[in-house]
């Protein structure tokens, strides 16, 4: 039996006729220019972000702008709806996270003694600045210095309603 090989070329047209769009048959001859090669290199940078607060909004900020760019790319041709609805989904994701990380990293303004609680105590405990501000509120801004051999409370006499860290001392 001599059997010919089937042409497949030929017989793949099934996109164009279910669908009633154009193949994509042209590849172009360069890589998609400018704006897909900028998208790229700020996704690659987007990446790189380290961790933390102001590492989270590097990478997302990246990310938005890399995504971003790749949306551009995909709008001008028909032939890449899905990477445009991809890209399109992904850039609203990260703008979301960027916007989230920045209202979290809003400026907490604390006095320096505060600041030095803060750094000395509160840091290595894992608290983020956001949520010893909180904490500075509810004490009003108030501190209180002892000199030595000087009585903060006494047990069962003095009503504490704030809260008090003593720092050294016992």
């Amino acid at each position: 039996m001599d059997m010919e090989p089937l042409d497949v070329e030929a017989l793949n047209f099934t996109v164009e006729a279910a669908t009633g769009q154009p193949l994509c048959e042209a590849w172009r001859e360069s890589a998609e220019g400018s704006v897909f090669h900028l998208a790229n290199i700020l996704l690659f940078l987007g990446f790189m972000g380290g961790s933390g607060f102001y590492g989270l909004l590097y990478l997302f900020t990246f990310l938005t702008l890399g995504f971003f760019c790749s949306t551009l790319w995909a709008w001008g041709d028909p032939c890449t709806t899905d990477s445009f609805l991809w890209s399109f989904a992904l850039f609203g994701v990260c703008l979301g996270q960027v916007l989230h990380v920045s209202y979290r990293l809003r400026s907490v303004s604390l006095s320096e003694d505060f600041q030095e609680l803060y750094n000395c105590m509160f840091k290595k405990l894992g608290v983020s600045l956001t949520h010893f501000g909180k904490i500075v509120t509810c004490c009003e801004g108030d501190i209180h210095t002892l000199e030595r051999d000087q009585c903060f409370a006494v047990e069962g006499k003095t009503a504490i309603d704030k809260l008090s860290v003593l720092l050294s001392g016992r």
